[in-house]
């Protein structure tokens, strides 16, 4: 039955919103997370004529929906703030660009975490040991960790024999457009299949600057977030209360039936 329909998708609309909400708050403090957006449309529109309802003479065109489904929900990827660290290998991205990195099967991913660090084994690794997409020109080992540097366009600079030198190269990646990349858990991005990124070292600006000694932080706002949540939960009891008012009417109806 429509009256019974029209409730039950707002019911399943507003638990899909109040779960991207809490996933955002539950990440307004995780580096580089980018928040998820959510919407909603109508479904569709049934005339309402004189055989339904008496109808006045200036009412016009009237239509009842059959409900709502969600529209949207897709990943927001405006700037988060930056965080200052020191650290020459924390690094941010003032602009579109992603870094890449290698999980355990060797997959390439995307990722705007630029918390990363040289492990036990001379590997450029993030916080969670994803190996970072790097061009090594000197091997990790001969550097000077002491000494290195990073460049606004991704040189990875450091002293050898007494000289400072450019040992390497960070790229950053973009995809073609923002849905060929889904995302994978962990912060991380995957690439949609037959996709081709393109790379930083083709057209720089379009990526923006790299910053060294800087982390992004997450771009949720939690202010705005809560008072979505709270939206949301009101709007999804209000459906369950006219859910129960409409199951309340039929129940009344059957006994004259």
């Amino acid at each position: 039955m429509i009256p019974y329909s029209i409730s039950k998708s707002g019911l399943q609309g507003h638990q899909h919103k109040l779960n991207d909400v809490s996933h955002n708050i539950a990440n307004v403090n995780t580096l580089g997370f980018k928040k998820k957006d959510s919407g909603f449309t109508e479904l569709l529109h049934n005339a309402v004529t004189e055989q339904d309802v008496r109808l006045g003479d200036d009412a016009g065109d009237v239509s009842l929906n059959t409900g709502v489904r969600k529209a949207l929900s897709k990943d927001s990827f405006t700037q988060g703030s930056l965080r200052q660290t020191n650290e020459p290998l924390h690094l941010a991205v003032a602009g579109n660009g992603f870094f890449g990195i290698r999980n355990a099967d060797n997959e390439q991913l995307l990722t705007r975490d630029g918390a990363f660090h040289i492990d036990s084994n001379n590997t450029i690794v993030s916080d969670r040991g994803e190996s970072l997409d790097i061009d090594i020109m000197v091997p990790v080992e001969q550097w000077d960790k002491q000494s290195l540097t990073v460049s606004d366009t991704g040189d990875v600079s450091t002293r050898i024999n007494g000289d400072m030198a450019v040992v390497g190269r960070i790229p950053l990646y973009l995809p073609p457009q923002s849905t060929a990349i889904e995302s994978a858990g962990g912060n991380t991005y995957r690439v949609m299949d037959g996709v081709n990124l393109v790379e930083s070292g083709n057209a720089p600006e379009r990526f923006g600057s790299m910053m060294s000694g800087y982390l992004e932080s997450s771009n949720v706002d939690l202010a705005q977030s809560i008072t979505e949540m709270m939206l949301s939960q009101r709007a999804y009891s209000l459906n369950g209360k006219v859910l129960q008012s409409t199951d309340d009417m039929y129940s009344v109806i059957n006994q004259f039936t």
